[in-house]
């Protein structure tokens, strides 16, 4: 009896994995379109695992490799939490507390978190797309945040929200080599 009750839940187990990992494919294959999209070429997105951010010290929200003759990799890795954030984007632009972007006031975590997915993932398109430097692949994220929002689900009204509500409170934050004199959203 035993035997089968550890098979039934071994069974259970390896379903559930085998869903979970088709759902961070489908997931992933999604957010390669926008950034293929964004960089002109095919390009794909890697989504960390929970337990690549639990070993994680980076603090990088993503990355995007170049080679020596400043040619950028085909793909970007996103951090887990970048990641969570994106696939529930749609569900929370629908929520009560989305108002806050709208109307350009403080924003929970969560909402705050959200908004700073979306221009990660504009920020390392811009990147796939050959931008070497931080801040011009920065202020090209500012003029393409509203384009990935409404990719994952917004109206351009919530969209355009996402976009200046990164300018005001993501960009004004950021390190000075992530700033580009003359940039506009």
């Amino acid at each position: 009896m035993k035997i089968v009750v550890l098979a039934v839940v071994a069974a259970l187990g390896v379903g559930w994995l085998n869903w979970h990992h088709e759902q961070v494919v489908q997931e992933q294959t999604a957010l390669g379109l926008i950034a293929s999209s964004l960089a002109g070429r095919t390009v794909h997105v890697h989504c960390q695992s929970a337990l690549g951010a639990a070993l994680d010290v980076s603090g990088e929200a993503g990355t995007v490799r170049f080679d020596a003759s400043g040619r950028p990799a085909d793909r970007t890795d996103l951090m887990h939490g970048v990641c969570t954030a994106l696939g529930r984007f749609k569900d929370d632009v629908r929520s009560p507390a989305f108002a806050c972007v709208l109307h350009d006031a403080p924003c929970p975590g969560r909402i705050f978190d959200d908004v700073q997915a979306v221009h990660t993932l504009a920020h390392e398109s811009a990147h796939l797309a050959g931008q070497e430097s931080e801040a011009w692949a920065e202020c090209r994220a500012l003029q393409t945040t509203a384009y990935v929002a409404g990719r994952l689900g917004a109206t351009d009204v919530e969209g355009g929200a996402v976009a200046q509500y990164a300018y005001r409170h993501l960009y004004p934050n950021l390190p000075q080599e992530y700033q580009a004199a003359g940039c506009s959203p």
